[in-house]
């Protein structure tokens, strides 16, 4: 069977062995090579991909690394049976989406701020341009494991005091909601691929270079005002995600 591989991008920050492990993943994951499948030969694989050997190298290796394949000397390299991803909403809070898994949601608070609105900074709240706001800063987990690194600014005209909050335990959505009757009906996404760097692929327990999964999200209260502003940085090698128009208070 020919193998629909995608093409690397030579101009991608993301280093060309880490794009092929992707499109190799993903060959996987689609069942297009099943379990106790033989990969390719290297030399195929560099052809598809018009790269050298020592990349394709680094690419299987990534792969031997999570426990997708596994090599046999003499023998090749074959698919390993594979665990289902779990689907990840990006149209509700973190900690309901932790809690429909079935996991405890919590945070690490790495720092809260007091300021007011750097247009520059976040485009998306232009004009806001020096109104109050709290900036917070949290790695989120569902049990133990670290999933999404996130920066979330909120206005804070009409939730004061806010920054008393305690933002490692409670959701920042269901705090707007209980103490402020400030109820988030719509949430805008901006969603591209980008490589960890060394900050969050420490926070993230990943390598440097590993692609993460950028949301930036505008959310709305019920009366069409904007409230917040979130960049999270999530977790792209164990979770699928989904999204809709419309959210969930």
């Amino acid at each position: 069977m020919t193998l629909a591989y995608s093409p690397v991008d030579s101009r991608s920050p993301i280093p060309l062995y880490h794009q092929i492990y992707l499109d190799l993943r993903q060959i996987i994951q689609r069942g297009d090579i099943l379990p106790g499948g033989l990969l390719p030969p290297e030399m195929e694989i560099c052809q598809a991909y018009s790269v050298g050997r020592q990349t394709v190298r680094q690419a299987i290796a990534r792969l031997v690394d999570e426990n997708i394949v596994e090599r046999f000397a003499g023998r090749g390299t074959f698919v390993r049976e594979q665990p289902g991803h779990t689907q990840f909403f990006l149209d509700r809070s973190f900690s309901q989406q932790m809690r429909e898994l079935g996991r405890v949601p919590h945070s690490r608070l790495l720092s809260v701020e007091t300021g007011t609105v750097n247009a520059e900074n976040i485009p998306a709240l232009q004009i806001w341009k020096g109104a109050a706001c709290l900036t917070i800063e949290r790695l989120r987990l569902g049990d133990d494991e670290p999933i999404c690194h996130q920066t979330s600014t909120v206005l804070t005209e009409r939730c004061p005091g806010l920054e008393q909050q305690d933002f490692s335990a409670q959701s920042l959505y269901e705090i707007l909601s209980s103490r402020y009757q400030l109820v988030i009906t719509r949430i805008d996404h901006v969603v591209r691929a980008i490589a960890a760097d060394e900050y969050r692929a420490d926070l993230l327990n990943v390598p440097a270079g590993t692609p993460l999964l950028f949301v930036g999200t505008t959310a709305y209260t019920e009366d069409g005002d904007v409230i917040e502003h979130s960049s999270s940085y999530y977790r792209a090698d164990r979770y699928e995600y989904s999204t809709t128009q419309t959210c969930c208070a």
